[in-house]
């Protein structure tokens, strides 16, 4: 019986199939006999045989039982993918006359069953040379075989027009199955949409070669591994030794699209090969809106599009989704912040300017043959208080109703509150919540991926089941483990807001202490060896605990300085008295942390929740200190998961920045600018007893029991 098949991405190549002879048609289709081998070739070179089936690819030429990354079938897929100019498959392998001529040339150059695959450079090189092309390396076809093997392919640097009549680059991912339209996911970022940021010069070979070998080390090397990745010099540091997420505040391709999803990633403009200047007010969002609505109508697409990304490319999703391009459905801005000044740029007043500055030259590092429009450091140091400027900048959630997944890391206090302040203006029944770990870089292409699958299938694809969670929540329980504890709201239902106050003698206490005042002092500075600040101690839980939830501090201060900064931190100490690391690798790590400027101290009435402050960090409320003069602060502390055990106790800091010399292992980030690094040293005050009320409110869940340490 003789059927159709399909060769993906493959014309021109002649092949047999018992009594059947031809020559693959412009469509990519042939002929075969069913329980028939297929033998292809190039001319009077046989490039390999495959068993007779529908669809066909590159990666299934070559012996039978051999593994994907046989020399014998990399140098059959490698003569094969060098025979396009396409650095993916946006062009197809065309053997036409002029082709089957050369490659018949130096057939005598080449040895498909050598088991040295560098044997085939020299003939690769000549044909590639009078047809110029780019020859491909051994990376870049291991990097096809891959996603092949996976079932997909890409389609690289594709021209998405925008309005103004210019474009943006992407690369496409696709399902192998021809002929299907699936539902798109698109992404956006200034990073770069390369393994594992940025992409190469199209007119450098060199760079083209690094990016793929970058791209196969990735996948074929163990984490801690380092990758070398161009442009990326020391500031990607541990980031290279990663293998949870391809891309930076992008999805990882192979835990969607083999799911049967399609995925454009783009580069806006002024970053890696899309032409422009970067950051110019309003463009980006433009051009994500025009490229949902190129995703929608290409023949690949069924017309349903979700936009998803972190970070970065969790924040350009807002307002976009706020226009509602054609086609667009629903959203996961996984890791995302809303307010530009409160949540990385000013959090609690203290300038990230250090943050800032390292971005900026993140941003720069894999676009360099492109400017910016402004520089965002000064701008941002000529605006030190919350203003216009910083609303227009902060997304507008409004007019938003469509489905949504928010995901907030724990603890890395960049993108931590804004998820919830969506939660809050939102809350309808398509919205979703996970509150997930610190370093969730990974998550939603790997420890969440699941949940977000659910999500998609749910509103992409129209499943009814399983029905996505509503709130997700990776509870802490201390060295390394962890439990994901599903809930039906937030804040969690049946919370308790407990109080532990401060006391004269250096206790956390379940009630206010009537204790005559004592004022705690320390210095504004803190030296490598000499921590500053002081801590509490509350006696030892007789139960476990857990909290889930936002934390709140309360605090009675002075300064022989004009201003303060104040760090809360707060921990569990085990029964030998040593701090609980709560982060999942087993690094120290506190159960919760906030900041506050104390001249930031103003809170607004009409926005502050019983467990959440909001200050209004306006220049009109910007309050210096006076001296002697002891002010009432409140410290909004992100929400935060963990569980304290039986035996162990908690530990409250207060100090004048993150630094914790007596916590071996803690690293925080060396992102903010503190007060007392441009200003003379001095003391701080906490004032205790008396009239001063000073406490933690701590958000306590009931216990689950008999959990999964795993996402379910």
């Amino acid at each position: 019986m003789v059927s159709q098949g399909t060769f993906v991405d493959v014309i021109g190549l002649n092949y047999r199939c018992g009594t059947i002879e031809g020559c693959i048609g412009a469509d990519s289709v042939f002929e075969y006999e069913e329980q028939s081998k297929i033998i292809f070739s190039i001319g009077p070179l046989i490039i390999g045989e495959a068993r007779s089936k529908p669809l066909i690819t590159v990666a299934e030429l070559g012996p039978p039982d051999t593994s994907i990354f046989d020399a014998r079938r990399i140098n059959r897929a490698r003569l094969l993918y060098s025979l396009t100019s396409g650095q993916g498959f946006e062009r197809p392998i065309h053997v036409d006359n002029h082709v089957r001529s050369i490659v018949t040339k130096h057939a005598a150059l080449i040895d498909l069953d050598s088991p040295n695959t560098s044997d085939l450079d020299k003939a690769i090189t000549e044909i590639c040379t009078e047809l110029g092309y780019f020859p491909k390396s051994v990376s870049h076809t291991r990097n096809h075989l891959r996603r092949e093997a996976a079932g997909f392919k890409v389609m690289r640097d594709m021209r998405i027009p925008v309005e103004d009549g210019n474009y943006v680059l992407a690369d496409v991912y696709l399902p192998l199955e021809l002929r299907e339209k699936y539902p798109v996911l698109v992404s956006c970022t200034l990073y770069g949409k390369r393994v594992l940021f940025g992409g190469p010069d199209l007119e450098n070979q060199d760079e083209i070669y690094a990016f793929e070998k970058a791209e196969d080390d990735w996948h074929s090397t163990s984490p801690g591994v380092p990758i070398q990745v161009p442009h990326g010099d020391s500031w990607l540091g541990a980031w290279t030794t990663q293998r949870g997420f391809e891309n930076i505040a992008t999805f990882n391709t192979y835990s969607y699209v083999p799911h049967g999803f399609a995925m454009v990633k783009v580069d806006p403009r002024g970053v890696s090969q899309t032409p422009g200047v970067r950051g110019v007010p309003g463009e980006i969002t433009g051009d994500l809106y025009n490229a949902v609505e190129w995703a929608a109508e290409q023949s690949w697409s069924n017309g349903d599009v979700a936009l998803v990304g972190s970070s970065q490319g969790a924040n350009v999703q807002w307002a976009v989704a706020s226009l509602k391009p054609k086609g667009l459905r629903c959203f996961v801005p996984y890791a995302t912040d809303l307010d530009m000044y409160r949540e990385g740029s000013f959090i609690g007043g203290i300038p990230s300017y250090r943050f800032v500055a390292n971005w900026v030259e993140r941003i720069r590092k894999p676009s360099y043959k492109w400017t910016d429009h402004m520089d965002i450091l000064d701008i941002m140091k000529s605006n030190p208080f919350d203003n216009g400027l910083w609303r227009a900048a902060s997304a507008q959630l409004d007019s938003i109703d469509l489905p949504c997944l928010l995901a907030a890391p724990q603890l890395l206090l960049l993108h931590s509150r804004g998820p919830f302040e969506a939660w809050r203006a939102r809350n309808p029944d398509n919205t979703h919540l996970q509150v997930v770990d610190r370093d969730y870089y990974s998550w939603a292409s790997r420890e969440a991926a699941g949940k977000v699958l659910q999500f998609l299938n749910r509103y992409l694809k129209g499943a009814e089941n399983p029905k996505p969670e509503r709130v997700g929540i990776q509870m802490r329980l201390g060295y390394g483990s962890w439990y994901w504890r599903k809930e039906n709201n937030w804040p969690v239902p049946g919370t308790q807001y407990t109080k532990w106050y401060l006391g004269s003698d250096g206790f956390l206490l379940k009630s206010a202490p009537k204790q005559a005042e004592r004022q705690f002092s320390y210095s504004t500075r803190t030296t490598e060896n000499q921590k500053s600040g002081v801590s509490f101690y509350s006696v030892a839980f007789k139960e476990d605990v857990e909290f889930a939830g936002h934390f709140t501090a309360v605090l009675h201060m002075s300064s022989s300085t004009e201003d303060a900064d104040v760090v809360v931190t707060l921990w569990a100490v085990d029964e030998n008295g040593a701090v609980v690391p709560h982060s999942s690798d087993g690094q120290p790590e506190p159960i919760a942390k906030g900041f506050l400027r104390v001249s930031h101290r103003i809170t607004d009435p009409a926005k502050t929740l019983p467990e959440r402050p909001w200050h209004s960090h306006t220049k009109e409320d910007n309050l210096l200190l006076k001296p002697g003069e002891v002010v009432r602060i409140e410290v909004e502390i992100f929400p935060a998961a963990a569980r304290v055990r039986r035996g162990w106790k908690l530990r409250l800091d207060v100090t004048p920045t993150e630094e914790q010399p007596d916590i071996a292992g803690y690293k925080p980030l060396d992102m903010r600018v503190w007060y007392s690094e441009t200003h003379p040293e001095g003391q701080n005050y906490i004032h205790v007893g008396e009239q001063y009320d000073n406490y933690i409110a701590c958000p306590v869940v009931p216990v689950t029991e008999g959990y999964p340490n795993h996402v379910l």
